[in-house]
């Protein structure tokens, strides 16, 4: 079963939440903006604090692991290594369960049960002091954590070092949020925080996401297996929320998609496909407000399109004159054939757009939501079951 190579996948992992590739694109600003926030830390040892936040998909998580892991080169370098704790507070969404979780990362055998949070915080002091190394402790997603009050939590890492024993070492907190946190914390924790230590992330734009479509097909795909069109069309699709993880889950899906059909590539109808899994535009609802003659347009723009990015206006009414004649209908004239593609794009099934070609311009029509067959087989099935 698994002794055949991949036709199309070079290295799945690349496809992964976790991988953090060597560059991220468009984040520059952000990175160094966490560097001047941590630069008391690199050189002299003190606690520092970050707050990251921005959209899903922006690069936070991202920018955090390819941030501590290059700080941490430098600190080896320089003599005065640092130990990075990572905690995703949606999967460990309890003060306990992120408290267990950092003491169990010092302590691989530290029991899951039978200890109070005070008795692991000392644990968690007794560890950091022997350590030897200063501590960056990550709480990705704490916006999840602190909706559920949650915020003793924070205020003891922030104020890790003051009080009780001394550790001997810096404790610094990096939180990394969907959200404004500010609201969400209170005055004690608020206190150890400041604006200016905030790190935003905004949506990335169209170029962004295809730089990163491109990284990432470049370091996961075989050579050859992908084209410029379909490395297009993913980006295209995932602007439309600014989300890097989308348009790595539609190639990964896509290259799953090619790869599960013995495809020589991953073509348009791949990520058609792909888009469909995770966030279909079409629904069977939503294609039974078309009246038959919308219908019949619908279908000619699914089987005129196949395994193209786009097609043109003229391309489409060419089909549309042939599916009516099989439907036993009239085709209407252009101004009209128009009017029906509009009424179809208001519902969210296809995009239009004015492009300059050779011959002038010309409106083009893609299909971004749906494999084309998958189209045309729902409107013919619907079709079908209006004329019984």
């Amino acid at each position: 079963m698994f002794e055949r190579g991949s036709r199309i996948i070079r290295d799945p992992k690349v496809f992964d939440y976790d991988y953090v590739p060597p560059k991220l694109i468009g984040r520059d600003e952000q990175l160094k903006a966490m560097e001047l926030l941590f630069r008391p830390l690199a050189e002299y040892g003190r606690s520092c604090t970050a707050v990251l936040m921005g959209p899903v998909g922006t690069g936070k998580t991202a920018a955090a692991k390819c941030f501590c892991r290059e700080l941490a080169e430098h600190c080896s370098k320089e003599g005065s290594p640092i130990e990075v704790v990572f905690v995703n507070c949606r999967a460990r969404n309890s003060e306990a369960a992120v408290l267990l979780h950092m003491v169990q990362h010092f302590d691989r055998g530290f029991p899951d049960r039978g200890f109070s949070p005070d008795q692991m915080w000392r644990a968690l002091r007794q560890q950091i002091s022997g350590e030897g190394k200063d501590i960056v402790i990550v709480l990705d997603e704490v916006d999840i954590l602190l909706k559920k009050n949650s915020m003793d939590l924070v205020y003891q890492i922030s104020r890790f070092t003051e009080g009780g024993p001394d550790i001997g070492r810096s404790v610094s907190l990096v939180m990394i949020s969907q959200e404004p946190l500010f609201d969400l914390l209170d005055e004690a924790s608020f206190s150890s925080f400041r604006r200016a230590n905030s790190v935003v992330f905004d949506k990335y734009d169209m170029p962004e996401l295809r730089e990163i479509v491109l990284q990432r097909a470049n370091a996961g795909i075989l050579p050859g297996r992908i084209g410029e069109e379909p490395i297009d069309m993913i980006a295209d699709s995932a602007s439309e929320y600014g989300d890097a993880r989308m348009a790595i889950e539609l190639l990964d899906r896509a290259a799953n998609m090619a790869e599960s059909e013995g495809a020589d590539e991953i073509d348009a109808e791949h990520v058609r496909g792909a888009k469909a899994m995770i966030y279909s535009t079409v629904s069977e609802s939503k294609l039974k407000t078309l009246d038959r003659s919308r219908m019949l347009a619908l279908l000619a723009v699914s089987r005129a399109i196949r395994k193209q990015p786009s097609i043109s206006i003229t391309s489409a009414e060419k089909t549309y004159a042939v599916v009516c004649e099989e439907y036993g209908e009239t085709p209407r004239k252009h101004t009209q054939f128009w009017t029906y593609i509009q009424d179809i794009e208001k519902l969210g099934v296809i995009k239009t757009a004015v492009v300059n070609e050779a011959s002038g311009r010309t409106t083009r029509i893609s299909l971004p939501g749906v494999p084309s067959k998958v189209l045309a087989e729902k409107v013919e099935s619907l079709l079908e079951k209006a004329s019984e």
